[in-house]
């Protein structure tokens, strides 16, 4: 049995707690508590962590770690990221700086994880059809320091965040298949 710790790194509102409640099916412990971020129309927010463990088919386990948004929050985003197998970079397409947006994680992931898997996940793609993905992607292999795959998804559709999470994890199975052979 492999346990796959997985962080979700994102802004206020980007889906990674939707993204963690899709993964387990609902059965997450979260620490929402009321929004006080006069920034955001969001009602609540999550203040430490959102957290699920899941059984997967093949007798692995899942263990996924939705990281707070807000910038105050950022001391423990390092924290979550040690031993982790891949990390999600979620970025909110419908905000008006969501590439801009994407640096802070993205830096915290060259900092802390640079040689995990990850993948870049832009939610709230049908809000913002024009969103340039190309220079999305750009912005992302430069900041990153490493080419990542990017992938459009809708968080509320459990359909998208598993393809975004097939994403992830055949870049952990290469990784691991690559260190193999080293």
């Amino acid at each position: 049995m492999i346990e796959h710790k997985i962080v979700v790194l994102g802004a206020m509102g980007a889906g990674k707690s939707t993204l963690v409640r899709a993964v387990a099916g609902g059965t997450v412990i979260d620490t929402d508590v009321l929004n006080t971020d006069a920034s955001s129309p969001k009602l609540a927010t999550t203040v430490a962590m959102d957290y699920a463990d899941v059984n997967l088919p093949n007798g692995d386990r899942l263990r996924l770690y939705g990281t707070p948004g807000q910038q105050r929050f950022s001391f423990i985003w390092p924290v979550l990221l040690q031993g982790a197998r891949g990390v999600v970079v979620l970025a909110d397409a419908s905000s008006p700086g969501a590439v801009e947006e994407l640096d802070c994680y993205l830096h915290t992931l060259r900092e802390h994880a640079g040689n995990v898997p990850a993948v870049v996940g832009i939610s709230k793609f049908d809000l913002a059809p024009h969103i340039d993905l190309d220079a999305c992607l750009l912005r992302v292999q430069e900041v990153a320091g490493r080419p990542l795959p990017l992938v459009p998804f809708d968080a509320r559709s459990e359909d998208a965040v598993m393809m975004l999470m097939d994403v992830l994890m055949s870049e952990v199975e290469t990784a691991a298949l690559v260190e193999s052979h080293v």
